[in-house]
């Protein structure tokens, strides 16, 4: 029979495992964004959103923050990879000659600094928290793709492919729907979890409406 491992090994090993899923983060946000720079110009017409679409890095931040067994590292990896997303990008288009401007780029790293741990907070409750916060969880994630979604339609929907938008909404219904069946498992939650990603939808779908870079 194998000895259980000492709490100090323990510690090493737990230590061990934040270290990798934080490096992971910044390696998958660096080389997400540099993909992200050349897919503009490589994607079809239909697919283009793609690699314009807020959603996209949401989503692989939130999958990098459901690595970590605890909340901080999980909100730091989610971070991290959004940071990485935003460098990599603009670094790649500096390189190519597509230089941004200071406020974007400004922009788009406080936008990692902020929403980063908030979605690492939601990857951790979905897969770590009480049924509430898993709810919660469920429904900041898949509210904003779904919010993504409705504005695309809405507001820049006659310049670009409408059906990537109606995709996006899909997906973020589908995930909220599998959150629900592998996780919450109750009608409770559902409703909960739903609830959660009404508001959010809408809270994003105005918040890109208003178009920051503008003003």
């Amino acid at each position: 029979m194998p000895l259980a491992a000492s709490p100090d090994r323990q510690t090493a090993l737990s230590q061990r495992h934040t270290t990798a899923v934080l490096l992971l983060a910044v390696v998958v946000g660096l080389a997400g964004g540099a993909l992200t720079a050349y897919a503009q110009g490589w994607l079809p017409a239909r697919a283009s959103s793609l690699a314009n679409s807020a959603g996209a890095w949401a989503l692989v931040a939130f999958a990098v923050a459901l690595l970590p067994r605890r909340l901080g590292s999980a909100t730091t990896a989610a971070a991290l990879a959004l940071f990485g997303l935003v460098l990599g990008y603009y670094a790649t288009n500096e390189l190519r000659g597509n230089p941004a401007s200071l406020r974007t780029v400004e922009l788009w790293m406080f936008a990692a600094v902020t929403v980063g741990p908030l979605l690492g907070a939601a990857a951790w409750w979905v897969r770590h928290g009480r049924p509430g916060q898993a709810a919660g969880g469920a429904g900041a994630i898949s509210g904003l793709l779904i919010g993504e979604g409705v504005y695309g339609l809405r507001v820049i929907g006659d310049t670009t492919y409408p059906p990537y938008w109606r995709g996006e909404i899909a997906v973020g219904a589908v995930l909220l729907a599998l959150i629900i069946v592998v996780q919450l498992r109750s009608l409770r939650g559902a409703a909960q979890a739903v609830a959660w990603a009404a508001p959010v939808a809408a809270v994003v779908a105005v918040l890109l409406g208003a178009d920051p870079l503008a003003s």
